[in-house]
């Protein structure tokens, strides 16, 4: 597999960050196990006579373009002055269409690349890009992350989805940014065969109970142990202020009644909620181990194995 990594930013204060990718991605295709079945090519001050000049001569299997893109759904390359030049990214898919022959996967890692143009080359099966701007060390390490993950034997698709768990670590959001288009009439019959497969798998897994009904369920519970747990803390607060107050007060009528409302603010009943819903939650983790040990065997899963697992969730959440 044949990648052209195209450095197209002409402007001198992202040149580092594009230096940076490059290297991030030898890096990893140095390190993989079988790198001879790859070829990676770089090029750089690209205008757009020498990209189809690099298109026609390295013929691509994907063609990385990074560098920097507007709202405009433009990219930035140079003319042959060394100036930038505009370059819509409607105007790149046409170009495209003269190389589908070769190239599958066309990584835009540039603001804004995808904005509004769900429909790039219907030509290309992949088509990776950026539907808002991302941070330059996001942007490094998604390209990272799925590289890394191409050079060792997954798909593209399989890739980008790796890279794109990668990012979502931060708990930033940018794993939003980062969008990948699958044009399925231009997919080889190897990866339609697969695509069928995985479509039916999907099919199967929205029939049972989801990771994130199990998250949100077991989320409830825990806000309930905390809701409790602040009663306790907030009884015993009140308690002790009373205490004081007793000592300070010579009205032995108001001292007698608040020490009646001692005992009520230790009563049994948040304790008892407590170790309700930690035991839900020990429950519901059970639950889970074993929804992911079915998961496992989901081919093999039955209509009613999965109407039972699903049932079981909703006795375990319904008190």
């Amino acid at each position: 597999m044949n990648i052209l990594f195209i450095k197209a930013n002409p402007i001198d204060s992202e040149a580092l960050r594009l230096d940076v990718e490059e290297n991030a991605i030898r890096d990893v295709w140095g390190s993989c196990d079988d790198k001879t079945k790859f070829e990676f090519e770089s090029r750089g001050a690209v205008t757009k006579d020498l990209l189809i000049d690099h298109l026609l001569k390295i013929k691509p299997n994907i063609l990385h373009i990074s560098g920097h893109g507007n709202t405009e759904e433009q990219l930035l390359l140079e003319d042959v002055d060394g100036y930038k030049e505009e370059v819509s990214i409607e105007k790149l898919s046409n170009v495209l269409s003269g190389f589908t022959d070769h190239i599958q996967c066309v990584f835009l890692n540039t603001c804004h690349s995808l904005a509004g143009m769900d429909d790039f080359n219907e030509n290309i099966a992949y088509i990776i890009g950026m539907k808002n701007e991302i941070p330059d060390d996001v942007a490094i390490s998604f390209s990272r992350n799925f590289y890394n993950a191409l050079f060792n034997g997954r798909t593209i698709k399989d890739s980008f989805k790796i890279a794109l768990s990668r990012i979502a670590m931060t708990d930033q959001g940018d794993e939003y940014i980062p969008k990948l288009i699958v044009n399925e009439a231009a997919l080889p019959q190897d990866e339609i065969t697969d695509a069928v497969a995985s479509e039916s798998t999907d099919g199967l897994v929205n029939t049972i109970v989801s990771e994130e009904e199990i998250a949100v369920a077991k989320a409830g519970y825990k806000r309930s142990v905390s809701f409790h747990y602040r009663l306790i803390y907030g009884a015993i607060a009140l308690s002790l202020v009373l205490v004081v107050f007793l000592f300070l007060s010579n009205n032995k009528d108001i001292s007698s009644a608040l020490l009646g409302l001692i005992p009520g603010a230790f009563s049994s009943y948040p304790f008892l909620e407590i170790q309700k819903k930690k035991n839900r939650i020990t429950l519901i983790d059970v639950f889970e181990l074993k929804r992911k040990r079915l998961m496992n065997a989901l081919s093999q899963l039955t209509d009613n194995e999965r109407k039972e697992l699903n049932e079981e969730f909703m006795r375990l959440i319904i008190t």
